[in-house]
């Protein structure tokens, strides 16, 4: 035999071999793994999220977040204030980040840091000012902060030049309105993010490319690149700033998940039914007019959102409420007016309902079971006269009939197995599924609604865009979302609504699906007032500037501002059965701190809408910023920026950079962050390990034989 082919065949199909193990393993691990955060092999089961040091093998834990909440209610309006501490356990000076959310209508006004018993309080600058204010003093060694708005509800807070084994705390301030409907008011106080699909091919900077409406190159160009678990996409260019990496560990009594300590005091106004909150528990102590609450078992992990809801007694609940508050001349008032209830006499119309559901893989877990009850539970509302389809999507979308069909017979009970078989995984593409359900919409009959129902977590990185898709071919539709999870994107959620013309409905847990969906197809039904106009007593300008379509138990909301602080507004509308009008006294003596800032946050909304609707232009910009800086807001051109002026850092101390994680939305599956355009599910992994295993063994085979056929044969 030749020795030499021999030994070339061994170490040949030896390598082979080896190769085959590695996808092998590599597959293993695809599945055991899906998270792809920054760990070392031998600490991939820790569940840590880990930093590199100054050593070679020397990781460090992010620095330790601790979050407390103080919540101050008094009518419509509700000022919190979140403190955010952070520690550095390390040896090294530290820079620590953390993108974390807020609501998405919070007007924040104050933001301060505190280090011992010094109180820094922050300025409002134009965004790209505040960031080179903060370069500059992180440079210089002096302790600064920076809080930014990355989206309507999410923030990111810098912190420069943390010492070793010290902690100081950031702390803002915002207000915001109460919620009313169904007879109930409540506040929504978000915990966590849930990660965000990323559409769109990767973008360079540093070699041109697209960038979107609103989003300057400067601002792309020196922002830092390294932030988020996304890089910077043609479609969404700020990637990077939008995608904070997850404790991939879940929350445990021994292992708690970025705890946070919420506290509240209610003073109503008004005598109550009943205080509670739907996924914490909580206990009240009632001392006179106020009612004191914490929550029952001390912290609790941030892994889902935490709501307050309170509910009058019914003989109190209100009709009509106004808070006013003057400033340098001008009165600012907020109005609340509630509609009377529908007549139960009044016809059904029949309706065109098109069910769009996310099956995308942030839906995982927990969101996809809630998604598939709620749309059981919708198409258990529908009557034989109406017409109904679905539209399911991830990576694509599928429509379950070519057109609408007759809500009855095979038509609902092939949607009811379409429905229980729907499973999660792959990308959000939305952009696809909307436009289906929006396009070759049918001529409307006098009478007749057309309703999309999108039930869908809201996790997707280009709000804007789609923003503008429903606002451009909403036609004769209505747009209603259903949030979905213990964390949705309730900015997206309730700006698609706004721009649908229709309402937003919260579902945060399974138990809640048939209660809250029987409700929003009670409202579906008819609307209570169409045509809504406000005529103020003066010159005002008030927001929204296009008024909804009301529905049973909701109340018109709205902002304005005017010089003349006596007399009345009349609010008037086209009922289902006859007009409708109801005149509101403004002098009512109800003042309150605060009412100006809401109204300053809302005119900041609805320029952003226009820069929506159209694109972003100087005017535009310069009209948000004149705002911002008035009322000391943070907006997408704005942020509050706070130095010490005396240097702590010596100059010779290197600064290690440190991001803190987010806990995962409770029960959400795991999410793969190291491919967000693909979101490959786990599964998907294996089988491609499989087959390239198979083929490595293939081409094995192969060489074999060539190599055993040029082989002498010797007798």
């Amino acid at each position: 035999m030749n020795h030499t082919n021999s030994s070339l065949s061994d170490r040949t199909l030896a390598a082979l071999w080896a190769t085959a193990l590695q996808l092998v393993i590599l597959s293993l691990l695809a599945l055991a793994m899906p998270a792809a955060q920054a760990l070392t092999l031998d600490e991939v089961g820790t569940g840590e999220l880990l930093f590199k040091g100054t050593g070679q093998h020397n990781w460090n834990p992010a620095p330790q977040l601790g979050t407390t909440v103080d919540i101050q209610v008094s009518g419509l309006v509700a000022r919190v204030t979140v403190e955010q501490r952070f520690r550095n356990p390390g040896s090294d000076w530290t820079e620590a980040r953390y993108v974390f959310p807020l609501p998405e209508t919070a007007a924040v006004n104050d933001m301060r840091i505190r280090i011992g018993e010094r109180v820094i309080v922050g300025e409002i600058h134009e965004k790209q000012a505040a960031r080179k204010i903060y370069q500059q003093a992180k440079k210089d060694g002096k302790r600064t902060a920076l809080v930014e708005q990355r989206r309507s509800n999410m923030f990111a807070t810098k912190v420069a030049n943390i010492g070793p084994n010290q902690e100081l705390s950031v702390t803002l301030t915002y207000l915001q309105k109460v919620s009313f409907d169904q007879g109930r008011f409540s506040l929504h106080f978000p915990m966590t993010i849930t990660p965000r699909y990323i559409p769109g091919q990767p973008l360079n900077p540093e070699h041109g490319g697209s960038f979107s409406a609103g989003v300057a190159r400067t601002e792309i160009l020196h922002t830092d690149q390294t932030s988020g678990w996304a890089t910077p996409t043609l479609q969404v260019p700020d990637a990077h700033e939008i995608t904070p990496y997850q404790n991939s560990r879940s929350a445990t009594p021994t292992h708690p998940v970025n705890e946070a300590r919420i506290i509240a005091t209610l003073n109503p106004g008004l005598p109550l039914a009943s205080i509670d909150s739907p996924w914490h528990n909580i206990q009240v102590d009632r001392q006179g007019s106020e009612y004191h609450i914490e929550l029952a078992n001390g912290p609790i992990s941030m892994d889902r959102d935490f709501v307050l809801s309170w509910q009058p007694v019914a003989s109190t609940t209100p009709q009509a409420a106004v808070f006013t508050e003057e400033v340098a001349g001008e009165t600012y008032a907020l109005v609340m007016v509630v509609p009377p209830a529908q007549p139960t006499a009044a016809a059904r119309l029949s309706r065109e309902a098109i069910f769009i559901i996310d099956t995308s893989g942030s839906m995982g877990g927990e969101p996809i079971r809630q998604a598939r009850a709620a749309l059981l539970t919708a198409l258990d509302s529908l009557q034989p006269t109406d017409r109904f389809n679905i539209i399911e999507f991830n990576d694509h979308y599928t429509k379950l009939f070519p057109s609408a069909q007759l809500a009855s017979g095979s038509y609902i009970y092939d949607a009811r197995s379409f429905v229980s078989a729907l499973k999660s995984g792959g990308g959000t593409e939305m952009e696809s599924a909307l436009r289906a359900a929006l396009e070759n919409q049918p001529e409307q009959a006098r009478g007749h609604l057309r309703q999309v129902v999108f039930i869908t977590d809201g996790a997707v990185g280009n709000e804007d865009a789609l923003f503008k898709l429903i606002d451009t071919q909403l036609a004769n539709s209505r747009l209603f979302t259903v949030g979905i999870g213990a964390a949705p994107n309730s900015y997206f959620m309730r700006k698609a609504a706004q721009f649908g013309r229709g309402t937003f409905t919260y579902i945060g847990s399974q138990n809640q699906v048939v209660e809250k969906m029987g409700d929003l197809f009670a409202q579906l039904q008819t609307p209570v007032l169409r045509d809504l106009n406000i005529n103020w007593p003066g010159k005002a300008t008030s927001y929204p500037e296009i008024i909804p379509d009301l529905y049973s138990g909701q109340p018109l909301v709205t902002t304005a501002r005017f010089r003349q602080a006596k007399g009345q507004l009349t609010v008037r509308g086209t009922g289902s059965q006859t007009d409708w009008q109801q005149q509101v006294a403004l002098d009512t003596g109800a003042t309150h701190t605060g009412i100006a800032t809401l109204w300053a946050r809302e005119r900041i909304s609805a320029l952003n809408d226009r820069i929506i609707a159209t694109s972003e232009t100087a005017a535009l910009r310069k009209a948000i910023i004149d705002v911002a800086l008035l009322h000391k807001l943070v907006s997408r051109y704005t942020s509050f920026v706070a130095v010490e002026q005396q240097p702590v850092r010596p100059v010779t101390s290197k600064l290690n950079t440190k991001n803190t994680p987010n806990a995962r939305p409770h029960g959400q599956n795991p999410q793969p962050f190291a491919y967000p355009q693909t979101a490959t599910p786990a599964e998907e992994k294996m089988w491609l390990g499989i087959l390239c295993t198979v083929f490595a063994l293939q081409l094995g085979y192969l060489r074999r034989r060539d190599l055993l056929k040029q082989t002498p044969t010797h007798a």
